[in-house]
């Protein structure tokens, strides 16, 4: 059975994160270790969430797995509460590297062009080390605007995307995928690019309801297909498929996150085809 390692925060109230992560993850076969990098009341979509950062609890964490020579086929880090902690993170990061994990970054900061509350634009520079201690990189399409100095588009087209996924590969990750976003004829979509295989994308329709934690899911989901032997593009697709699905089942729009956990038994079926 594959091993892997979710770093990111534990939210109280609101499907994503941890809460997501761990049954996903569990549920495409493989064993989930998880790393709270911090505690919230609710995620960060609901206002003022209360935050209680455990960065202090990272490097003894760290330590003791050094000690039972732990290793994990992935390592994958989602949401992290300050750029203190994601100088905490990059050791661990580096380490597991080094021993062969598999390393996945979502960079999780911020979303419409802007960035989550409570993080400052130091955050951002902070992030680009965790990309590039990074094989693949998960980024919607503000954060990679973020990551790369490229000016935020709502409607991108193309040919700005390729740029985009461009500019992460300089970061230095073998593949970067930019998720969730929409093109003017209602479909929604990613774009990714491989430094070997080159560049793929996929299509999905859209449906209008905004629903927390859809960039969660999809890095959980992308990370199981990964651990089953899929490629990139392969891995992508099943995750996109499966978040619609999910989407589809949440009956209305909703600020605690996607009805994903009826959809397991289809994450299961889209595992066989």
């Amino acid at each position: 059975m594959k091993q892997v390692l979710s770093i990111q925060d534990l939210s109280c109230l609101g499907r994503c994160s941890l809460t997501v992560a761990l049954p996903v993850i569990s549920a495409m076969g493989s064993a989930c270790a998880v790393l709270p990098t911090a505690v919230l009341s609710t995620h960060t979509g609901f206002p003022s969430p209360h935050v209680q950062p455990l960065t202090e609890n990272i490097a003894p964490i760290h330590a003791h797995w050094q000690r039972l020579d732990v290793r994990f086929d992935a390592v994958t880090v989602g949401y992290l509460a300050n750029a203190e902690q994601v100088r905490s993170v990059l050791p661990l990061l580096r380490d597991h590297r080094e021993k062969g994990s598999l390393i996945i970054a979502d960079p999780a900061m911020g979303d419409h062009g802007r960035l989550y509350s409570g993080l400052l634009p130091e955050h951002v520079d902070a992030m680009k080390d965790i990309c590039r201690s990074a094989h693949i990189l998960l980024p919607n399409v503000t954060e990679a605007a973020l990551l790369t100095g490229m000016p935020y588009r709502s409607d991108p087209e193309d040919s700005y995307l390729k740029e985009l996924a461009q500019g992460l590969l300089e970061l230095g990750a073998d593949a970067a995928i930019v998720t969730g976003f929409l093109f003017p004829n209602g479909e929604i979509g990613f774009y990714g690019i491989h430094r070997q295989r080159g560049s793929f994308s996929f299509r999905n329709e859209h449906i209008d309801r905004r629903c927390h934690g859809t960039g969660d899911l999809f890095a959980a989901a992308f990370t199981g297909g990964m651990m089953t032997g899929r490629t990139e593009q392969e891995s992508a697709v099943l995750a996109a498929r499966f978040v619609r699905q999910c989407v589809a089942a949440t009956p209305e729009a909703t600020p605690y996150g996607v009805a994903f956990e009826s959809q397991l038994p289809c994450l299961w079926q889209l595992l066989q085809e």
